[in-house]
């Protein structure tokens, strides 16, 4: 047996019948001074967050799972890993305090691990960056195909080997942007081996010599491959444990997604908004007990995206739920620009049942 498998004999709770997640997110920190703005959180900013006070807000909240990151896109471990830095003080026992409240009351648990960003790896390894991925972010994005696959599936062995939970949400699985579509590949000590495998031909120098066709078929080879070994560490610690993915989508259909292995074999399909072109093309795509996930609540300054408002709709046609709000370390609490949201999402929890 691998050093981290779960045992044979942990319980893997049964879902909901609808899946009702929110969290109070600690990936990001939003602030009023010294003017408004929201940053990736600190290690720091949640040394002190009380994990029972954490846990029942949630449950007061609604919601039927609990949601806890893994690690922190920033890089930061909230459970005692040997393979990142820690959180300090409570912050590195929060999740194995929730894991076990979240045992105690029967309650599924949700965790999270960032597939394309770690701003601590990218600080230290930024020969593992994407190139080109700097223009579109302030981190730039990990390449799948550098050791940044291996070190991910690594931490996911490990936690899962201690916390085997119901379900895992993998973010950003992306190549080089948010809008993986419109990206253009670039050569790299990395891709140089993989390219010439998926096109028979030496990589150029230059990425306008990498016609339409090369692009798109490196990058959905790419992500196939870290699917690939995302689920296969998955399987090994945990078999019991799913999988969703975060693109996010902008638009339905894009070419880079259609028929690709994650949205054909993943537990559940994940869309970071409530728009219906979006949420309706995950639904006809759907495969036999896939669940569809829509987030009702999220990125404030986006228009549209995120709308509590379509909760009734999305619950009739069986969907699950997903929410997030951003606080001012050190409260995890929401901020007050997420009131009138929280209100319409805290009542449509509590008409669910």
């Amino acid at each position: 047996m691998s050093a981290f498998k779960a045992e044979n004999s942990v319980e893997i709770l049964p879902d909901p019948r609808t899946i009702k997640c929110f969290c109070c997110d600690l990936n990001w920190a939003r602030f009023d001074r010294p003017f408004p703005s929201t940053t990736a959180a600190m290690a720091s900013d949640w040394h002190a967050v009380d994990a029972k006070e954490y846990f029942d807000w949630h449950v007061e909240f609604g919601c039927n799972v609990i949601f806890c990151q893994a690690y922190l896109f920033g890089g930061t471990a909230l459970y005692p890993s040997r393979l990142g830095p820690l959180a300090p003080s409570n912050g590195s026992t929060l999740l194995p305090r929730l894991y076990e409240m979240s045992r105690d009351t029967k309650m599924p648990f949700v965790s999270y691990f960032c597939a394309g960003a770690d701003l601590t790896v990218a600080a230290h390894r930024p020969h593992w960056l994407v190139p080109g991925s700097l223009q579109n972010s302030h981190h730039g994005f990990l390449a799948p195909e550098s050791p940044w696959t291996d070190l991910l599936c690594e931490r996911i062995s490990e936690f899962l080997g201690m916390y085997p939970v119901e379900w895992l949400l993998f973010d950003w699985f992306v190549y080089g942007s948010l809008h993986v579509d419109d990206f253009r590949v670039r050569r790299a000590w990395f891709s140089e081996k993989p390219f010439r495998e998926i096109t028979g031909r030496t990589m150029p120098e230059k990425a306008e010599e990498i016609s339409a066709e090369e692009n798109l078929l490196y990058k959905r080879e790419m992500l196939a491959r870290q699917f690939r070994a995302i689920r296969k560490a998955v399987r090994a610690a945990s078999p019991g444990t799913k999988i969703m993915f975060n693109v996010p989508y902008w638009k339905p259909a894009e070419d880079v997604w259609k028929d690709h292995p994650m949205l054909l074999q993943s537990d559940a399909l994940f869309a970071e908004c409530s728009r219906e072109d979006v949420v309706e093309w995950l639904l006809s795509v759907r495969r036999p007990r896939q669940r569809v996930m829509t987030t009702i609540i999220g990125r404030v300054d986006s228009k549209g995206e995120c709308d509590p408002e379509t909760w009734r709709k999305w619950h009739e046609r069986g969907l699950d739920f997903f929410g997030y709000a951003w606080g001012t370390p050190p409260d995890f609490r929401p901020h007050p620009d997420y009131k009138r949201q929280l209100q319409i999402v805290r009542r449509a929890f509590r008409a669910i049942g």
